[in-house]
């Protein structure tokens, strides 16, 4: 009888021993978890860092002035405990006008409940905002065409349709003023959107947001959404610069005057070239 004691007594310290084992264990992943993901972090931040001052820029780490420098976009307003972060801030010549550019990362909580339980979910947006020297006080919003934007054209909240019928199928545009919409689209505008992957833009208070949907970019999406906005605003029509740009940057744009340069060669985005 002793011996059977003393058996199931040996028998239940192994087992405990393996459990104290096994949570320790565990422990350790989620120690070496999060030390590796702190040092992701820590390296990803230093890339972005870099990619500011490539630029000529300033980083933040926190911005807490982002709600003060940009308006109210719908962006900015969703949910609670919204910040920004590892937020750049530069002067670039984009699509040869010059612009006072901000880049990073938005993020905001949306807590939801059923009576029962209570969710809160965070969402990430990498963004690039800019305010370019043209005069655009009209507001305008551009994205992909979703499904309910076909339920809102069903009860009467239309966008503007424009000639190409595949351009306006495949995006939603609204504009305060629709002959700046038209002016801005024109067939080499709108064959430039249709033939790559463009970022939502929403114009409001002469700053440009351009975002993606919630998902955290890395240095490379930052590098090729600067790229992208310096093509686009390379084919801002001659008529539109001419009548937004001051005139005294008639001379220097390369559209309105092409012996000073070339739109759309990345100046801005590539070598960072300041205004």
């Amino acid at each position: 009888m002793l011996a059977q004691d003393a058996l199931h007594a040996v028998a239940g310290a192994g087992v405990a021993g393996l459990v104290c084992v096994g949570v320790l264990g565990i422990v350790a992943l989620i120690v070496f978890a999060v030390i590796l993901s702190a040092k992701h972090e820590r390296e990803r931040r230093e890339k972005l860092e870099a990619l500011a001052a490539a630029r000529g820029g300033q980083f933040y780490a926190d911005f807490p002035g982002i709600h003060q420098v940009l308006p109210a976009y719908p962006l900015l307003e969703r949910g609670h405990s919204r910040r920004a972060f590892n937020v750049a801030s530069a002067s670039l010549e984009l699509g040869g006008i010059p612009c006072a550019c901000l880049w990073g990362e938005y993020q905001y909580k949306i807590t939801t409940s059923n009576g029962k339980r209570t969710q809160t979910t965070t969402y990430t947006h990498g963004f690039v905002a800019l305010a370019p020297q043209l005069v655009v006080p009209e507001e305008l919003t551009v994205r992909r065409e979703g499904f309910l934007d076909k339920i809102g054209e069903f009860f009467g909240a239309d966008d503007i349709d424009f000639e190409s019928s595949e351009f306006s199928k495949r995006f939603h545009v609204k504009c305060s003023d629709r002959r700046f919409a038209f002016d801005l689209f024109d067939p080499r505008m709108m064959e430039f959107f249709l033939a790559g992957e463009p970022s939502s833009i929403h114009l409001l208070g002469n700053w440009m947001l351009f975002d993606r949907g919630s998902f955290r970019w890395e240095p490379a999406n930052f590098e090729a959404e600067l790229a992208w906005i310096d093509a686009f605003l390379a084919r801002v029509p001659r008529h539109v610069r001419a009548a937004r740009l001051p005139k005294e940057l008639h001379a220097r744009d390369p559209v309105l005057n092409p012996a000073h340069g070339s739109a759309g060669d990345s100046r801005g985005a590539a070598s960072g070239e300041t205004a």
